[in-house]
């Protein structure tokens, strides 16, 4: 039961972690965010990634735990490249009236 958990924390990581870095700010935000602001946003990031490890690792102990933890890791990665890749089809369905 700690899957689903583990790929939510490791989505949400990575995501943190893409609009830390100031290209993708001004792809996803319109605008560039204060350095403290990414510095959060990166610190937050590596934070959910951490608790995802511990929530795999508190489920299915240390190997299969990390083992679990990076396929999620994986899983979240692709989903998370494929969203900035399709990033204005993502805005432009976002903005529907």
């Amino acid at each position: 039961m700690m899957h689903i958990p583990a790929l939510l924390l490791n989505l949400a990581g990575l995501a943190l972690l893409l609009v830390a870095m100031s290209k993708h700010q001004h792809d996803w935000l319109r605008r560039k965010l204060p350095a403290a602001a990414s510095r959060n946003l990166r610190a937050g990031g590596f934070t959910l990634l951490g608790l995802a490890f511990l929530v795999s690792v508190a489920g299915l102990g240390w190997l299969e735990g990390t083992l679990a933890w990076f396929g999620w890791l994986t899983v979240a990665g692709i989903a998370t490249v494929a969203a900035n890749t399709n990033r204005e089809r993502i805005q432009r369905w976002g903005a529907r009236p």
